[in-house]
C-alpha cells in the first residue's frame, strides 16, 4: 500500500520475470549490467552522479528484505492502527491484515528493485516463473535479454531520480501523514521508469503511438492482480496498480508532449494527489488543486481521554476502492470523480474508536452523490451534508460535538 518506499518490479506481472542473462549462475553479470549503466543516461537523459552498486539475492533474502523495509517504512504500530481505521472505515474487510498481504505481493512480484535507502540495485539469484517461450525464442535470435534488460533499467532509473529528484524513505507519522500526495508521487516515479524501461529495449523515446500502446496493455494491471491474488485485499491491490497503470498514463502525457525534459519539469512539480494521476488534464490542463482541510472540534473529546491514532487524506483512488464495496466499480468511478480534498482522524479510548472525516466536493451535486453513496458502504456511519462538504462520523460521538466540528474545521 501508499507509504511503502521500495519500488518493485510490478511490471513482471505482465512480461514475465527472470533477470536472465543479467544474473548469471546466481550472480550478477558485471557485462550485461554495465551495458545497461553505460546507455541507459543518454536514453533517459539523466547522468548517473553516482555508482549504483548491484548484488543479487536469493528469494529468502529478498523475503527478508521486503520484510525489513515494511519495517522501516512505518513507525512501530503504525501498521495495525491503519488496519483498524480502515476496517471501521470500510476500507479493509474485517479481518485483513496489511502486513501478510503487504509482504506477499511485494516479495513475490520483486524479482528485482532499487532500493533508496541503501542507494542499491538488488535483482533475484534465480527467476520466479518461466519468462515464456516467446521471450526465449526472441531472445536466442537478437542475442538480447529482453527481460532482464526491462527489469534493470526500469530500476536504474529509479536510481536516477533518486539522485536528481529525491525519493523520499522516512516515513511519515500516522496521526499527520498525506499518501494520497505520496501515492501520486510514487505513480509518477513508477510511470516514469516503465516508459524508460521500454525506451532502453527500443534504444529510441516512445512516440505518442507506442505509448498509447503501453498504456493499453498496462491497464490489464489490475485484472492480473485480482486474478493471481484474490485473498489480498482490493486496498492493497489498487494502491499497487495506480502506481503502474495509471501512473504510466500521467508520465506518458508529459513524454509525448514535451519529451523526457516534460517528465522531468513533473518531478520538480509532482502531482499533489491522486485525482491529478487520474485525470491528467487536472494537472497539465488547469491545475486542479486539493482542498487543504485542517480538522477541529475533537478538542473536547480529547480532553475527556480520546488520543489521537491516526490522521490523513483518503484521496480520490481509495474513494473508490471504498465505494466500489457498495456499488459497481463503473459507478464508484463517478462517485469519487467530484472529491476535491479531505481529512480523517481517528480518535482511541481503549478498545472504542471514533473516525471523523471531513470531505470537499467540486460542487453539492457531487457531495451528494457520496453522501448517498456512504451508508451503502459502511451503515454505521453518521452523515451530513452541507452544501458542497459531507462531514462522516464513524464512533460513540456525543451530539453536541458534531457542531463543533462544523464550525471549528477549516
Amino acid at each position: 500500500m501508499r507509504r511503502h518506499g521500495t519500488a518493485l518490479a510490478v511490471l513482471l506481472v505482465i512480461v514475465g520475470c527472470g533477470a536472465g542473462r543479467v544474473v548469471r549462475h546466481g550472480q550478477v553479470n558485471d557485462d550485461a549490467l554495465g551495458a545497461i549503466r553505460s546507455g541507459l543516461p543518454a536514453i533517459r537523459g539523466l547522468e548517473f552522479t553516482s555508482t549504483v552498486p548491484a548484488l543479487a539475492l536469493s528469494k529468502e533474502e529478498i523475503s527478508a528484505m521486503v520484510a525489513s523495509e515494511i519495517d522501516q517504512s512505518y513507525a512501530p504500530g503504525d501498521v495495525e492502527r491503519m488496519e483498524r481505521v480502515y476496517m471501521r472505515l470500510g476500507l479493509l474487510p474485517p479481518g485483513s491484515g496489511l502486513r501478510p498481504a503487504l509482504q506477499r505481493l511485494y516479495e513475490q512480484e520483486g524479482a528485482g528493485f532499487y532500493d533508496p535507502r541503501t542507494k542499491r540495485l538488488v535483482l533475484a539469484k534465480t527467476a520466479m516463473r518461466a519468462a515464456g517461450m516467446k521471450v526465449d525464442f526472441l531472445g536466442r535470435v537478437f542475442g538480447r535479454d529482453f527481460v532482464g534488460e526491462f527489469l534493470v533499467a526500469h530500476e536504474l532509473t529509479h536510481a536516477l531520480q533518486d539522485q536528481h529528484f529525491g525519493i523520499p524513505t522516512q516515513p511519515e507519522p500516522v496521526t499527520d501523514a498525506h499518501g494520497d500526495r505520496e501515492l501520486a508521487r510514487r505513480a509518477l516515479l513508477e510511470g516514469d521508469a516503465t516508459l524508460a524501461g521500454f525506451a532502453y529495449l527500443f534504444r529510441a523515446t516512445p512516440d505518442a503511438k507506442l505509448i498509447a500502446t503501453i498504456e493499453r496493455q498496462l491497464h490489464g494491471v489490475p485484472a492480473e492482480l485480482a486474478k493471481k491474488y484474490p485473498d489480498v485485499p482490493e486496498l492493497v491491490r489498487a494502491s499497487l496498480a495506480f502506481q503502474y497503470d495509471d501512473g504510466t498514463s500521467f508520465a506518458g502525457r508529459a513524454l509525448a508532449s514535451g519529451g523526457w525534459e516534460a517528465v522531468d519539469r513533473a518531478h520538480a512539480d509532482p502531482p499533489e494527489s491522486t485525482e491529478q494521476v487520474l485525470h491528467p488534464e487536472r494537472y497539465y490542463d488547469h491545475r486542479d488543486r486539493p482542498v487543504e482541510i485542517r480538522l477541529g472540534g475533537t478538542n473536547r473529546l480529547e480532553r475527556a481521554g480520546w488520543t489521537r491514532v491516526f490522521e490523513d487524506t483518503v484521496g480520490e483512488l481509495e474513494m473508490r476502492v471504498l465505494a466500489a464495496r457498495a456499488v459497481p466499480a463503473d459507478q464508484a468511478a463517478r462517485v469519487a470523480a467530484g472529491w476535491g480534498g479531505d481529512r480523517l482522524r481517528g480518535l482511541a479510548r481503549g478498545d472504542d474508536l471514533i473516525l471523523v472525516w471531513m470531505t470537499a466536493w467540486d460542487s453539492a451535486s457531487d457531495a451528494g452523490e457520496f453522501a448517498a453513496a456512504m451508508p451503502l458502504v459502511n451503515p454505521d456511519a453518521h452523515v451530513e451534508q452541507r452544501d458542497a462538504r459531507v462531514l462522516v462520523l464513524l464512533g460513540p460521538i456525543p451530539a453536541d460535538v458534531v457542531p463543533r466540528i462544523w464550525t471549528e474545521t477549516r
